[in-house]
């Protein structure tokens, strides 16, 4: 198997006793990977040498999964943790999203195309309460009151571990469930590679809390 191409900066997750700690490539040697401690919120993982650990690294084209062994410390500027550069891994392609069912309370708005999201344009805006039913780094499925059509540009606002994101989206289906509920399938449009991987680090936290819970419930 070809060997993962690490970027300097990119982003990488580490998951540790079903937490997910974020940090980013700082340098690579050999079939070794610098990065940078791993912290969630203001909290750090310590990792020392022999320990093994899930990682999510992103680039611009794909996300690759795999599993790796802690081999060692250095103090630079600022400290690093080296890890083994996987032989085996999982590659997902970006345009092919990984995408969750779930049910979060989420906002939207209808506007026109190419409008921007300056903070005087959305306090003008009126936003109307739906529900996602699913949601991928591409994209997101809506339930509302309203009906939409396809074309329709919206902007949503969606609740990322209490903190909120605007992003622009096109409906691109819209139809009724058995219910006769208004579901709509939106894409997501300009949005950029940083809010994209907030994107998809949520959508893999809650597909490892589902796992965990159907773990549990067997």
């Amino acid at each position: 198997m070809e060997g993962i191409n690490f970027n300097i900066n990119s982003k990488v997750e580490v998951i540790y006793n079903d937490e997910a700690y974020l940090c980013d490539i700082q340098d690579t040697k050999d079939n070794c990977v610098a990065i940078s401690i791993p912290i969630k919120e203001r909290g750090y993982l310590p990792l020392n040498k022999g320990e093994r650990i899930d990682v999510y690294y992103y680039d611009d084209k794909c996300i690759y999964e795999f599993t790796t062994t802690v081999v060692g410390r250095e103090r630079r500027n600022i400290p690093l943790v080296w890890i083994l550069s996987p032989e085996r891994y999982k590659k997902i392609q970006r345009r092919k999203f990984v995408r969750i069912s779930l049910l979060l309370d989420v906002k939207y708005a209808v506007v026109k195309e190419g409008v921007s999201l300056s903070k005087n344009y959305l306090s003008e805006l009126k936003f109307l309460k739906a529900i996602a039913l699913d949601l991928s780094g591409g994209g997101i499925k809506l339930k509302t009151k309203e009906e939409l059509k396809p074309g329709e540009h919206l902007i949503i606002a969606i609740p990322l571990d209490g903190k909120g994101m605007m992003v622009k989206g096109k409906v691109i289906r819209a139809s009724k469930d058995d219910l006769k509920e208004n579901i709509n399938g939106v894409k997501f449009e300009q949005i950029n590679l940083r809010e994209q991987d907030r994107v998809i680090q949520y959508v893999f936290k809650i597909m490892r809390e589902q796992m965990k819970k159907g773990l549990k419930e067997e």
